[in-house]
């Protein structure tokens, strides 16, 4: 520290004793830093008042030392401050500080109270006992020194935490709360550019972690981005970008991953272009949602979020046909990144699977988005327990089915699909027979004419935590049908880069990348 006058003297604690402390060393000739962890000086003295808010009657005690201290030409106070370490040795320590941040700037704030009175979020007030609440912009007392306001800051919210791509989901519920959607949606697309979609088909996870479970029910988070995406359009969302920085990368896939890729692309000065093998963008959102859960409309004016950045999407570019990772390269892209999606049904492995009427899900549902009609049975099987099985269910119930039933090897309790979408499909004649485990497949002339399944019960945990379903022996039974639907999952399709050098292919049908960068073992590959 550089001596001033006689030297200088790092007084820690901002208290009555602190400060004057720091008074009588200051008018000595001394350079005094005072050092507290508060947002302002005061210490004890200033919290002594509990049945006056204000202070006012402490406060008449110490204010006139807190102006002295605050004014004083060789005092510099250090709020929000605390000491990590000292080194040396008499007369010549080295002090070791960590700051924390303050989050309004000392020498733009009049103290005028506005920021407290427009935050909406309030916090316990630690000078009257919790007898009321304060605002997290706040000012330590009225007669604080700095007199200056600061925000205060706690942990990440688990809803936050629990959020895959860190959504600020306490700041833009506060904004919805308050009928600010333009606000909100700004909070929401500082990290995704779907806020319409995800308001509609987000897993929200952040609803299971969130804290008001403890009490009764969680706040509908993903239902508050819904209603700020339907409020207040997401296109006419200011997005700031950097400017150019002569980059370009090729995004292959326009669904939720190549679409937000582009999107947080561009905002950093990267020329994007998105490649899509199918006719319309939007990938598995586009032809793995039936229009009831998610409407096309919808889609496509997120979709434009992306495209209004300078996005470009070409459409009908097939990788492994129309162009490769090395061409891509060859056409001076700086990078590659595959956005494939998981387009291919998981089979079921029993015999009659190829029966004439046996049709994957996610084929189902692809053929009805883009051409708004597909086969249907009048007796309709679907085995699975996820949102595609009820998706597939309560489509074909909207195509004139007249019987469907989802089979599915668990009770409710393991079901993965959602308990409103569950609860959805019942209300519109659907059947779920749990406990249930399809054996083969009956066909007659070559068409499916029945599905053989065989009674489960539920024995110890598996490696997802479920109880694992075990066949009761003996108990096979068959239902009549006329098409069956698999939904038990699905994979990628890697046909197109499993030969591409410096890619590896994990035992799930997945690219093996660095799970830090996401970079595959082919540079400049992602």
């Amino acid at each position: 520290m550089a001596e001033k006058g006689r030297g200088s003297v790092m007084v820690v604690g901002a208290g009555i004793a602190g400060i004057q402390a720091s008074l009588d060393l200051a008018d000595s000739g001394y350079f005094v830093y005072l050092v507290d962890k508060n947002t302002a000086i005061g210490g004890t003295m200033a919290q002594l008042d509990k049945t006056f808010p204000t202070n006012d009657c402490s406060m008449c005690i110490i204010s006139p030392k807190l102006v002295e201290a605050g004014r004083h030409l060789n005092i510099e106070l250090m709020t929000l401050t605390q000491i990590e370490e000292v080194t040396g040795e008499e007369g010549d320590f080295t002090v070791k500080l960590k700051e924390k941040p303050r989050f309004i700037d000392l020498e733009k704030c009049t103290a005028c109270g506005e920021c407290s009175t427009v935050c909406p979020v309030e916090l316990p007030s630690q000078f009257d006992e919790g007898l009321r609440d304060r605002k997290a912009a706040f000012k330590l007392y009225p007669q604080a020194m700095p007199s200056g306001f600061a925000i205060e800051k706690k942990d990440r919210a688990p809803c936050r935490l629990a959020c895959p791509a860190g959504l600020n989901v306490q700041g833009y519920v506060q904004m919805v709360k308050q009928g600010k959607y333009k606000q909100a949606l700004e909070i929401i697309m500082e990290q995704l550019p779907l806020p319409g979609v995800l308001g509609r088909v987000c897993p929200h996870e952040c609803e299971d972690a969130c804290r008001r479970c403890q009490v009764d029910e969680p706040v509908a988070i993903r239902d508050l981005k819904r209603l700020a995406a339907d409020s207040f359009d997401p296109r006419e969302v200011e997005i700031k970008c950097r400017e150019k920085i002569g980059k370009k990368v090729a995004v292959i896939g326009s669904g939720p991953a190549g679409l937000s890729a582009g999107y947080h692309l561009a905002k950093k000065g990267v020329d994007a272009t998105i490649f899509e093998a199918l006719p319309q963008a939007g990938g598995m959102l586009r032809v793995g949602i039936p229009d009831h859960r998610l409407p096309g409309e919808v889609l496509d004016k997120d979709i434009e979020v992306v495209t209004n950045l300078g996005v470009e999407i070409k459409l009908n570019s097939r990788l492994g046909k129309d162009f490769t990772v090395d061409s891509l390269m060859a056409d001076g892209f700086d990078a590659v990144f595959l956005g494939l999606g998981a387009h291919k049904g998981i089979a079921l492995g029993i015999p009659g699977e190829s029966l004439d009427g046996v049709c994957q899900g996610v084929d189902f549902l692809k053929e009805l988005n883009l051409t708004g009609k597909t086969r249907v049975g009048q007796k309709v099987g679907i085995i699975g327990g996820g949102n595609v099985a009820i998706d597939v269910a309560r489509a074909a119930v909207r195509l004139g089915a007249r019987e469907v039933t989802i089979l599915y090897r668990r009770t409710r309790r393991e079901m993965p699909a959602w308990e409103e979408e569950i609860c959805a499909a019942e209300d519109e004649g659907v059947k779920i027979v749990y406990l249930a485990a399809p054996l083969e497949v009956i066909g007659e002339n070559t068409k499916v004419k029945a599905v053989r399944v065989i009674k489960m019960e539920l024995g110890e945990p598996d490696k997802s935590g479920r109880k694992r379903p075990v066949p009761v022996p003996g108990s096979e039974y068959e239902i009549e049908i006329d098409q069956l639907i698999p939904a038990i999952g699905q994979r990628p399709d890697l046909c197109a880069i499993e030969d591409l050098a410096g890619l590896k292919i994990t035992e799930w049908s997945t690219t093996q990348v660095n799970p830090v960068t996401l970079a595959t073992d082919r540079e400049g590959v992602f």
